[in-house]
């Protein structure tokens, strides 16, 4: 067993498609639980995913790169855009950066579709993979001008 890898733990400061992945676990662990129902989504805010993955919840509003690759992500698949259940706190709407199917305008059919996925029938994506969605996003989508 020596040859055998230790579990990676996440830590703060992981590059911007690990901390993707883990909001993905996050994300997907969430709307699979046993009590939520396809006609009652419930949402996350940013605070609380930040909170989640042991930030201090004012960091919430720097994820959104990081939804974005996970919206990307299941868009590319033609999955929900899983990303799209979290929200401001205040306004209850995804921020303006959200990732949402195409010919879907509207936050809420989203959610449904989220809630109506069985999320447990998919693999996490790698690193890797999130990484290279992340490197195909337009730079205007990376936080670049």
């Amino acid at each position: 067993m020596d040859d055998i890898r230790a579990i990676r733990r996440y830590q703060v400061g992981d590059r911007i498609y690990v901390q993707a992945q883990r909001i993905w676990l996050l994300l997907a662990a969430f709307v699979s639980g046993p009590t939520r129902k396809p006609d009652d989504p419930i949402t996350l805010t940013y605070g609380d995913v930040a909170e989640a993955m042991g930030y201090d919840r004012r960091a919430g509003q720097t994820l959104w790169r990081q939804l974005g690759i996970v919206g990307n992500y299941c868009v590319h698949n033609k999955l929900p855009a899983l990303n799209s259940i979290v929200v401001n706190r205040i306004s209850g709407d995804p921020g303006d950066e959200v990732v949402l199917s195409p010919g879907n305008e509207n936050p809420k059919d989203e959610w449904k579709a989220v809630f109506k996925t069985n999320w447990l029938e998919f693999g996490v994506p790698t690193t890797g993979t999130l990484r290279k969605v992340w490197e195909s996003m337009p730079v205007s989508a990376r936080g670049g001008a």
